[in-house]
């Protein structure tokens, strides 16, 4: 029977893909030979528990490795469906084809890498690899070589699903990134082609650093915290991709300190910061569409120059369009609408000449029901002559198709939370336990599906963080602060203790216990100085020093993460360290200089009870005013519908309220007490209606 499955795999592989992507490597009649170079197919089965091993088709070898070691260059190797507990080092160049890449499961047991591939032109098709290391530089693959193809495989709960290192002109088509620290890291590489590949719920999608030359085509990023990441890199083509319902606080595209980007034909949509250039040059966005986006559709800041967007759709977002900072860019036939600003030039210069703005009478400087609104501040807005009518053939081309990267998560834990005590039905929590909160010690009962008090915490959490007086019968929340030490001379980053119990009065007043970790429950530290560092640096900040690189440190899925530094990548923001929103950064000496007259200590806990709000599920799509910069200006429209909203997610009364609002205020208010999502952060999504 497997005999001839196998036979039946190699004559559709060869006969019926004349589209393989494997010919960006391979001609077409190398292509016919790519299962049999040398004439020869090497077996896997790790149902062969008894021998012999031989590598034929009647005695297989057990393992991937075993094969690797026997086999020369230009064999097959062959593994049949299975889970295979192992690590494999590729020094020769090889074709490892697994039978079905959703089956044939290689679990790298939390080792650093689980294929290493030294050795030029090696294929690895058809595969799930899951479980490495959480340290730097451990990933599902790691590429030391160049010239090699990555098809068809699942990259699941990895630090790094692929690791480019350093190398040239390697390909990854159509795979599936979901539960990584990142999906794939690009470090310092010419030539990667990246097509048609799916990230879902990583930190980071795509994260390249450092590299030239690379094409990103046909790729999906959804419910990520950053979907695509480019930084220190030149001469990239993104096309025909999709960025979509990735982190409010977060987004879809970033390209910071970049040269001679190409964007062309995206869709670009619901996510904090649709596209978000830093400091870059020569960066042109043609034919894309930005619709949805909370924050910013497109964010130019930090002296970048010469940007170019040119022909896109720009409308329904929820705040700007595009939002520029002391930088330059020119805008020309693009359609701008249906946002409340479409576009804000800050000490920048904007040429946004030949636009169309809703309406044949051109933009407005007011709230406009269908005219575009145009604001600045100390810059400038050139927009004369513009568009009497709608521009044609602007936009991306076509639509998402949102099941294309429809990924089942589960959400429950890989490994279970080891409890002391004796479990006399084997019920996964202690008699002790048990007996305290009245359950029937030899009765089992489904304690990780048990959740009475709907705080997010089954009872096994529960039962874990009962030395910390937890309460299955009350909502807890648990909040773990790690600062970072400051510099000699300057004031500590460690949130004070009588602001801290100020934050927990509050939340008491209503219901909530709330547990602060300033080291007084099992976390909680002070870090090494760092400054000024990257998304990606925090994120890996997130899997030292709260994961403690475990991917299955029980703290997961239980606590907030806080962490605490003078500078960081921004003010302050709540971010996906790994494939939830349970983490927010705060900046403290980035706000305190933007907001001199306050104090720097009361900043900490002020902006502590704004971003914990983002991850229990308060955000732009529950309330318009929800971090609103366009609200805390009084000529705004905005201002006055929003300005009975007294809560600290509200940007005009963050520095002055230390408290969510329970709706009383009158028209234009929001309870936010009342719509938390205790589950928020261990269950995140950010989907918006697309109809």
């Amino acid at each position: 029977m497997k005999k001839a499955i196998v036979i039946t795999i190699i004559l559709l592989f060869v006969l019926l893909n004349e589209a393989s992507p494997i010919l960006g490597l391979y001609g077409e009649s190398e292509k016919l030979d790519i299962f049999s170079t040398n004439g020869e197919i090497i077996y896997v089965d790790d149902d062969n528990i008894q021998g012999p091993w031989n590598g034929t088709l009647e005695f297989p070898y057990r393992y991937i490795h075993n094969a690797v070691e026997n086999a020369s260059d230009g064999y097959t190797i062959f593994v049949f469906n299975g889970t295979y507990n192992e690590t494999v080092f590729v020094d020769k160049t090889l074709f490892i084809i697994g039978e079905n890449k959703n089956d044939t499961i290689i679990d790298g047991m939390y080792d650093e890498v689980i294929l290493h591939i030294i050795r030029d032109t090696v294929t690895i098709m058809n595969f799930t690899l899951r479980n490495t290391g959480g340290y730097c530089n451990n990933a599902g693959i790691k590429l030391d070589s160049k010239n090699n193809l990555i098809e068809d495989c699942i990259f699941y709960r990895t630090k790094t699903g692929v690791y480019v290192n350093e190398t040239n002109n390697n390909e990854i088509i159509n795979c599936t990134f979901y539960n990584n620290g990142e999906g794939i890291y690009v470090k310092k590489s010419l030539g990667i082609i990246i097509r048609d590949c799916c990230f879902t719920h990583n930190a980071i999608g795509l994260n390249i650093i450092g590299s030239y030359d690379g094409t990103l085509q046909g790729c999906y990023a959804h419910t990520n915290g950053i979907g695509f990441f480019i930084d220190d890199s030149s001469n990239i083509e993104i096309v025909h991709c999709a960025a979509f319902d990735n982190n409010d606080n977060q987004g879809g595209l970033f390209i910071n300190s970049c040269e001679n980007i190409e964007v062309n034909n995206c869709n670009i949509s619901h996510n904090g910061f649709g596209l978000r250039i830093n400091n870059c040059s020569s960066v042109c966005i043609s034919n894309s569409n930005f619709f949805w986006n909370t924050h910013n559709a497109i964010s130019i800041t930090a002296d970048s120059e010469d940007i170019y967007v040119k022909n896109c759709e720009i409308a329904d977002n929820f705040r700007f369009g595009v939002y520029c900072s002391n930088s330059e860019s020119r805008l020309l036939n693009n359609n701008f609408y249906d946002s409340i600003v479409g576009i804000y030039s800050e000490s920048s210069i904007c040429n946004a000449r030949n636009n169309w703005w809703g309406s044949l009478l051109g933009p407005s400087f007011f709230e406009h029901k269908t005219r575009e609104k145009i604001m600045s501040k100390k810059g400038r807005i050139r927009y004369f002559p513009w568009r009497l009518l709608r521009v044609k053939d602007t936009g991306a081309n076509w639509e998402i198709n949102y099941e294309f990267c429809d990924v089942e998560i589960n959400n429950s834990r890989f490994e279970d939370i080891e409890l002391p005590g004796n479990d006399s039905d084997n019920d996964k929590v202690p008699d002790w336990w048990e007996e305290k909160w009245g359950y029937d010690p030899n009765s089992w009962d489904d304690h990780e599906n048990l959740d009475p008090d709907n705080d997010g915490l089954n009872n096994i959490e529960e039962c874990y963080t009962d030395e910390y007086d937890s309460n299955p019968y009350s909502i807890d929340i648990f909040l773990e602060f790690d600062w970072v030490q400051e510099l000699p001379g300057n004031p500590s980053n460690k949130p004070r203790r009588d602001y801290i119990d100020q934050m927990i009065e509050v939340f008491d007043k209503n219901n909530i216990t709330l547990h602060m970790d300033d080291g007084s429950l099992g976390g909680g530290e002070e870090l090494p100085y760092i400054s000024n560092f990257s998304y990606a640096d925090l994120r890996d900040m997130y899997w030292n020093y709260f994961l403690h690189n475990d991917l299955n440190n029980p703290r997961k899925g239980i606590f907030h993460y806080c962490l605490i530094c003078d500078y960081g990548p921004h003010g302050g923001f709540s971010f996906v360290g790994w494939h939830h929103l349970d983490s927010f950064e705060i900046s403290a000496q980035i706000i305190k200089n933007n907001h001199p007259s306050v104090e720097r200590d009361l900043i900490i806990i002020e902006v502590t009870f704004h971003e914990l709000g983002h991850t229990l599920g308060l955000f732009v799509d529950d309330h318009l005013g929800i971090d609103n910069k366009i609200a805390t200006m009084p000529y705004t429209l905005q201002f006055w519908k929003n300005r009975n909203y007294k809560s600290c997610m509200h940007y005009l009364y963050t520095y002055k309220i230390l408290d969510y609002s329970d709706g009383s205020h009158g028209k234009g208010d929001f309870d936010d007490w009342g719509n938390l999502d205790f589950t928020f952060f261990k269950n995140s999504h950010f989907e918006w209606p697309k109809e």
